[in-house]
């Protein structure tokens, strides 16, 4: 018997549950916008439909960083049949400043669990899944692109449990995640001409904490960083290069 499927499938039955039927605690709150060197990120708005925010936090900019340093982002459960999921939503604009393009977003993130128990299992687990779209391109409104991803998590792939991390009666540890969109590429393989690049890019982050217990167990886990939510901009003096890859590509495919 896989006991880490095992719990890892009644983690998202009852997640789906709860999703269904629990009420939004709040309203949003929108933290408005932060200009980087670069870039801007507007309408940064943080949601919740588990928990009252706020969960990320007031960001704060620096260079062409938004970073988030939540102080309450977490899940725990303790003893027979516990369950927790907390679900936190970023949506925000990233938009180019004059001269510039978004190149590549980054996404980073880190945090801690613990598991306790001496007989019975425990387990813990971080999902997070990103929707971008490429909404303009060289300052010109095209038809959305859409991007889905998720982030990869180290070590575990986000998934820990006494009986398959322990043995107990404790398990703890720090994991990270991490994840690179590469909005230029995304561009050439869809076939969208550019001359600079992507100048406006809506970003929707879904991050899942998710905890569960049994007798005699407890489980804890928390987001301790978002790492930032980096983004790389080349300036536009220098995008003549790109602009050529970017036609030696469009014209390799149709010539395929």
């Amino acid at each position: 018997m896989n006991i880490r499927r095992d719990i890892t499938t009644a983690a998202l039955s009852m997640a789906a549950v709860i999703a269904f039927t629990a009420p939004v605690s709040a309203a949003p709150i929108n933290y408005g916008d932060f200009s980087g060197t670069t870039v801007m990120y507007a309408q940064v708005t943080e949601d919740s439909g588990t928990d009252t925010p706020p969960l990320f936090g007031a960001p704060t900019v620096s260079g062409d960083t938004l970073d988030f340093n939540p102080a309450s982002f977490n899940s725990s459960s303790s003893g027979a049949f516990g369950t927790d999921i907390t679900d936190g939503t970023l949506t925000l604009m990233i938009m180019a400043l004059p001269g510039n393009f978004i190149d590549m977003v980054e996404f980073d993130e880190a945090g801690d669990f613990t598991l306790t128990g001496f007989s019975n299992d425990a387990f813990a687990s971080v999902t997070a899944t990103f929707f971008l779209d490429i909404e303009e391109v060289d300052g010109v409104s095209i038809n959305p692109l859409n991007i889905s991803t998720s982030m990869v998590f180290t070590p575990s792939d986000g998934d820990w449990s006494l009986s398959a991390d322990g043995p107990g009666p404790l398990v703890n540890g720090s994991w990270s995640g991490s994840l690179d969109v590469d909005i230029t590429q995304a561009l050439i393989d869809n076939n969208i001409p550019f001359d600079v690049g992507a100048t406006k890019v809506s970003v929707t982050f879904d991050n899942t904490l998710t905890t569960l217990s049994e007798e005699g167990t407890s489980a804890f886990i928390a987001k301790k960083d978002v790492g930032g939510i980096g983004i790389t901009v080349t300036p536009e003096p220098a995008s003549l290069g790109l602009l050529a890859l970017g036609a030696l590509a469009v014209m390799g495919r149709r010539d395929a």
